[in-house]
């Protein structure tokens, strides 16, 4: 991918042209000749880095894939949360001359390119003095001079330039990680290997030792092991009598196999001077090489939640007044009946409440599918899950405590990592364990039967388990899904649970919500060419009404001018006058112009009802607005169908007709087209499923029972914690690739394990075969464990 200028876009546009946009790097599929950004997010930020003369960002970036970008402010809950923060990270200072100190999260921080954009945003605001980023936590330390620095205005330049920021939840930040908890014991079971190894390697090479030198290399190889094991191993041992005791086969318990059959048949040879039952090199570099893949496996996946994290606004807590007046933040299981709470603009009702004073637009997509902003009235009840739609806050009265409430349930977070049943287990283990234990016990007493000593025959056992540790698997098969994993984030798909493998292979139900899964999030005029109709004064007046305008038709044609003309060079700053309801008015050089419902804006109660702009009540453009299907989701779910999939919708819009049409434009028969339906039917629906075999994608609150009876889920990047959290994975931009993509790389992943799978087998067919003839020893499974792995690895890598 090449980061083109924008000025150089492709002389012409196929009805199913893909391209990249050139900030994020994401596909998309234009709609105009010129368009070269995936959404008018990415256009301003390209053009602020562009004329900020930060040009070589996108020289270090190279061909990674950004997050798209969003337009406009930050929501104002936000700047309120992150303003007390930095007001109090001024106050707490020691003295006057200690720098103010503040940790936040970052969205979108993933690279050096990152790092060295905002530390040069950073760097030219008077009064800074420090900056310090960790890509891995998506964080970014701030030092700055109280009274010179204007932190609260950097907030808001980071998130024009794509990197929202969010407070660090310390208890979050804090937590431990797998990977990070795995590195410390991979960098010492590395050293311990190196040790055996180095005190084993004299007799490899035949080197002539005394008795009393040989005894001490032995003796130091058996410590450096039996370290090695403590440390390395007990990572697998635990994980797999965890999986023993919910009766399921992980791939740590044949890894805990082998370490234990080996250290101990060391431990007997030492006892009994059996040299060739002597393999604690191999106890130490088993355990340092399947922590090593365990850890390079854990790594990409956390990464990825984290990255999400990052960009996600958590619904945890709200603002309550006092008697007096006064605002709190308060978690929401604090919330009880009676409460008043303050709601800013965009944010969600968390209980059924009363609206206090004046009226107002909410939008409910989030709970009910619904896309249009629904009005209420003062002394109405709001239903949890409403958003506020208008331009300030407003207060309302809890009519009921959060606990209990079915707002809580949606909430519910699911994002855990994958237990030990989940994340490693195969079928094939079962039958391969049982046949390496059986060959075992067989080749041993063969032996002891045809009149060998008990120490040959005890060899041959312990030989044939030893050899057949899953080596090869434990460092192919976690490289294999990092090489997936970093190619799907490359096409903005962030994989959050390593089992969604397995499940993906039994799925053939297809299922998605409608609303900001199969269309986009903003609407679109069905006919954009109006805009280039427009002249001088008016295309001006309407990037004033549409700058700060949250009502969906605001938010299309702000999207849709911006998309095509950019950044404004010169904005207005006269008022803006908004008749719930009914539109938005401004005065702009003694003219009036009024965006809003037809016979609103042009004062005539025949027009249109569509949203128009005038000018001193004169119509001057009408624009018809409709839902816009995600770019190649036609193509996409039609291919998906002939390939075998049956695709259904599963939908909270209550319009029938609506979701029909859609279903339609998609080639989706209408007797699998569900609308209307409340959380628990989608939820009923799926559970109907045979055998866990349905794949859903939703994006609402009234989507998250749906995602707990689904085999697996998915949903687009919403930014809220409580979606994002509960899906398996997450596709950015406004693209409909990732379903197909992703079931594709299943299919080639599935190829590539049997392919790993069958190399081992003839691995472990002439190892085993050695044992069994009294071949094998110590120096020759040094030889083939090492390579097995790199021709297995090998294999992977080229996924």
């Amino acid at each position: 991918m090449s980061r083109a200028a924008a000025g150089d876009p492709p002389s012409a546009v196929a009805s199913d042209e893909k391209r990249r946009c050139i900030h994020c790097g994401n596909p998309f599929q234009p709609r105009f000749e010129t368009e070269t950004f995936c959404c008018s997010g990415c256009r301003v930020v390209y053009e602020l880095i562009q004329s900020g003369g930060f040009g070589s960002f996108y020289d270090l970036l190279g061909q990674k894939v950004l997050q798209p970008a969003e337009n406009g402010d930050p929501a104002a809950d936000r700047i309120t949360e992150l303003e007390e923060a930095i007001a109090e990270a001024e106050s707490i200072r020691s003295d006057e001359t200690t720098p103010a100190r503040l940790k936040l999260r970052i969205g979108n921080l993933s690279c050096t390119a990152c790092v060295w954009l905002i530390d040069h945003l950073f760097r030219q605001y008077p009064g800074s003095l420090k900056s310090a980023a960790d890509t891995a936590r998506s964080t970014l330390t701030l030092w700055w001079n109280p009274g010179e620095f204007d932190a609260i205005a950097f907030v808001r330049d980071l998130h024009r330039y794509g990197y929202p920021a969010n407070l660090v939840n310390e208890l979050e930040d804090d937590a431990p990680q797998e990977s990070r908890a795995l590195l410390t014991r991979l960098g010492v079971t590395a050293g311990l290997a190196m040790n055996t190894m180095a005190f084993t390697l004299p007799s490899y090479l035949g080197m002539e030792t005394t008795d009393d030198l040989a005894r001490l290399f032995t003796m130091v190889a058996f410590a450096s092991a039996t370290l090695a094991l403590a440390v390395g191993g007990s990572y697998f041992f635990q994980r797999a009598l965890g999986a023993l005791r919910l009766k399921s086969l992980h791939m740590d318990v044949p890894i805990s196999l082998g370490l234990l059959a080996a250290y101990l048949g060391s431990l007997g040879g030492l006892a009994f001077g059996i040299e060739g039952m002597l393999y604690f090199d191999f106890v130490a570099m088993f355990a340092f090489l399947m922590l090593g893949g365990r850890w390079l496996h854990l790594r990409l996946l956390e990464r990825n939640r984290r990255q999400l994290w990052a960009r996600e606004r958590d619904l945890s807590a709200t603002f309550r007044l006092d008697e007096e007046g006064k605002r709190q933040r308060i978690p929401l299981r604090k919330i009880e009946a009676g409460d008043r709470l303050e709601i800013a603009p965009g944010a969600m009702v968390p209980v059924d409440a009363e609206l206090l004073e004046n009226a107002g637009r909410f939008h409910l997509d989030w709970i009910n599918g619904e896309p249009d902003p629904v009005p209420y009235r003062a002394g109405q009840t709001l239903p949890a899950g409403a958003k506020n739609g208008n331009t300030s806050r407003i207060e309302v009265i809890a009519a009921n405590a959060f606990k209990g409430s079915f707002l809580e349930q949606l909430l519910g977070n699911d994002d855990q990592a994958d237990t030990g049943e989940q994340a490693g287990a195969h079928p094939v283990l079962k039958y391969y364990l049982t046949v390496v234990i059986l060959v075992a016990i067989s080749g041993g007493a063969a032996w002891l039967y045809q009149g060998h000593g008990i120490a040959d025959s005890l060899q041959v056992f312990i030989s044939v388990l030893v050899v057949s540790c899953p080596c090869a698997l434990g460092l192919a098969l976690p490289l294999l899904d990092e090489m997936l994993l970093s190619r799907l984030k490359q096409e903005g798909i962030f994989i959050r649970r390593a089992s969604i493998w397995q499940r993906l292979k039994s799925i053939h139900i297809l299922a998605f919500d409608k609303t900001g899964t199969l269309t986009e999030p903003v609407k679109r005029l069905s006919s954009p060419e109006v805009i280039t109709t427009l002249d001088e004064a008016s295309l001006r007046a309407l990037r004033h009404l549409t700058t700060t305008n949250h009502h969906p038709a605001g938010k299309a044609l702000h999207e849709e001018l911006t998309s095509r003309y950019g950044l404004a060079s010169n904005p207005l700053r006269t008022p803006i006058t908004e008749v719930p309801g009914s539109g938005v008015s401004s005065i702009i050089d003694g003219v009036t112009w009024k965006l809003g419902r037809g016979d609103w804006a042009c004062e005539d109660s025949n027009a249109a009802p569509h949203c128009s702009l005038s000018r001193e009540g004169e119509l001057v453009a009408t624009f018809v607005l409709t839902e816009s299907i995600r770019d190649g989701a036609v193509k996409q779910l039609r291919q998906l169908s002939h390939q075998g999939y049956l695709l259904r919708i599963l939908s909270g819009d209550p319009d029938r007709e609506r979701v029909e049409a859609t279903a339609t434009q998609l080639g989706i028969a209408t007797g699998n087209v569900f609308s209307d339906l409340t959380p628990e039917e989608k939820a009923e629906i799926i559970s109907k499923d045979p055998d866990k075999s349905t794949l859903f994608v939703g994006d609402g609150g009234n989507d998250s029972l749906a995602f707990r009876a689904a085999a697996a889920t998915g949903t687009p990047a919403t930014g809220i914690r409580a979606i994002e959290g509960q899906a398996d994975f997450v596709f950015t931009g406004r693209g409909f690739h990732a379903i197909s993509l992703l079931l594709a790389k299943t299919r080639r992943r599935h190829r590539y394990v049997a392919y790993i799978f069958a190399t081992a087998l003839v691995y472990n067919l002439v190892a085993v075969s050695l044992c069994l003839t009294g071949h094998m020893n110590p120096l020759l499974a040094a030889v083939l464990m090492p390579l097995s792995s790199i021709v297995t690895t090998a294999m992977a890598a080229r996924v």
